[in-house]
């Protein structure tokens, strides 16, 4: 073959090479084109899965949501943005009808001021109805290392509840040195995202309890029911009725309570009349504020995988009876540790004296809260023997929001918090190089590389002009 027929075959091969390269770059343009759903996610944790509860709420989405992220990185820091920012990004993969939209709260407060918010959040619009998550109920604490992350659970039940038809009723007692709603403004806004009403009710003067009541909810009595009022309770309870049951503080409820104890007991709760002390399972160095532990439940199961927990304030001890109510299943909820005691004198304790007396007291551990289901297996009666972690200025501490809801939820059977287990995230950690250390790699990465990719072309165009 002479050198003419050489160099046309040589080019031949060249535009078939060339052409067949054009061919497959076409080709492997319009495969990733439709397969840009795909993702193969290789952490260890599958942090980038989204779990089947919320593929299904996703999927069931009857219209567009409008879903705005407002950031701060100077105070939130590039891991809290960047973790729950990529989230927002995987949900909008995987349902078109997320609309979102991301601003920066300190360039754009006009904008956050509409909500309400002070700090950075995600806000869900759906016609009229909002949800709001703060950035801050997105994470809950881990060991040394690590954190959890529970933006999927909080998010997708943002989600479910605000699209859910189903609504409850809940009518807050009033009448009996009670909190009033003014001081629960973040629990019944809580409450209404989870599509629950809740309505102030002066018993004594109604009544009875309305025919539309799906709960009531006894917060922080001071003084004792009325005959009657019991009566009108125990009625709505014999019925189909619930009851969220939370005590308030008296000096004198040994005394003063007789009617409340009697409902207590009828559930098979009985009040110890001691504040709980604990030492050890404290906060702010008051071991009035207790952060107690929680008992195997529904209602905590998820909370104590995720380490979220309450802190209580004036907590009055309670005890399941010797026997539980026929037909009735009593399930404690939170307890103390086994240092903690029940303070009985209730009136030194208001001087700041507290020291455990042998034979007084109570020894720990104690039960701060119960649970009742009925024969039926189902809820009937929530318990606590505290609400001040309920109040405006104590409900944003730790878990206090979380476990309340979980709570009242439960008993309304509101089905809004999905059962989405946190994940467990690593802590990033900075790496410090040494000098020798960055010296080796800048050459690597300015002259090694770059002169290996040189000396390839080099070696390959001297092939070439040899053909």
């Amino acid at each position: 073959m002479n050198k003419k027929s050489k160099r046309i075959l040589h080019h031949t091969n060249t535009l078939v090479v060339a052409l067949a390269s054009i061919g497959l770059f076409v080709l492997l343009t319009l495969f990733l084109t439709k397969a840009s759903g795909f993702q193969l996610d290789l952490t260890a944790n599958k942090q980038y899965t989204l779990s089947d509860q919320t593929t299904t709420v996703l999927g069931k989405l009857p219209d567009n949501i409008k879903v705005e992220v407002f950031t701060n990185n100077e105070s939130d820091g590039e891991l809290v943005t960047r973790e729950i920012t990529d989230l927002v990004g995987e949900y909008a993969k995987k349902s078109s009808k997320l609309d979102v939209h991301t601003y920066s709260l300190v360039q754009q407060p006009e904008l956050a001021r509409q909500y309400n918010l002070s700090s950075s959040s995600i806000v869900l619009t759906y016609g009229e109805k909002t949800q709001t998550i703060a950035f801050q109920e997105m994470f809950g604490s881990g060991d040394s290392s690590s954190y959890t992350f529970l933006g999927e659970s909080k998010l997708t039940g943002a989600l479910n509840a605000l699209i859910a038809t189903d609504t409850h009723k809940a009518y807050v007692l009033a009448g009996h040195g009670e909190f009033p709603l003014s001081r629960l403004t973040q629990l019944t806004a809580g409450l209404k995202a989870d599509n629950t009403e809740v309505e102030e009710l002066q018993l004594y003067q109604a009544g009875a309890i309305p025919d539309d009541a799906d709960l009531l909810m006894i917060v922080a009595p001071e003084s004792d029911l009325s005959d009657k009022e019991l009566k009108l309770i125990e009625t709505y309870l014999d019925d189909k009725g619930k009851l969220f049951l939370s005590l308030g503080f008296n000096p004198d409820m040994k005394s003063d309570w007789k009617n409340i104890d009697a409902l207590m007991k009828k559930y098979g709760v009985t009040d110890q009349h001691a504040i709980a002390v604990d030492k050890t399972n404290t906060q702010l160095y008051d071991p009035l504020t207790v952060v107690p532990s929680y008992e195997n439940h529904a209602i905590t199961e998820k909370l104590r995988e995720s380490k979220i927990y309450p802190m209580t304030y004036l907590s009055v001890a309670l005890n399941a009876t010797a026997e539980a109510p026929e037909g009735m299943t009593v399930s404690p909820l939170l307890s103390t540790s086994a240092e903690s005691y029940g303070e009985t004198d209730l009136a030194g304790l208001l001087q700041s004296t507290s020291e455990y007396a042998e034979g007084k007291d109570l020894n720990g551990p104690l039960y701060l809260g119960y649970a009742v289901d009925d024969a039926d297996g189902k809820p009937k009666v929530v318990l606590l023997g505290t609400s001040f972690f309920l109040t405006d200025d104590q409900i944003a501490e730790q878990g206090n929001k979380d476990f309340a809801l979980n709570s009242i939820n439960y008993l309304s059977g509101n089905v809004s918090d999905l059962t989405i287990r946190a994940r467990e995230q690593q802590q990033y950690e900075t790496a410090y190089l040494t000098a020798p250390q960055a010296h080796y790699i800048l050459i690597g990465t300015m002259i090694v590389f770059p002169l290996l990719f040189v000396l390839a072309g080099v070696l390959l165009w001297w092939r070439r002009r040899r053909v």
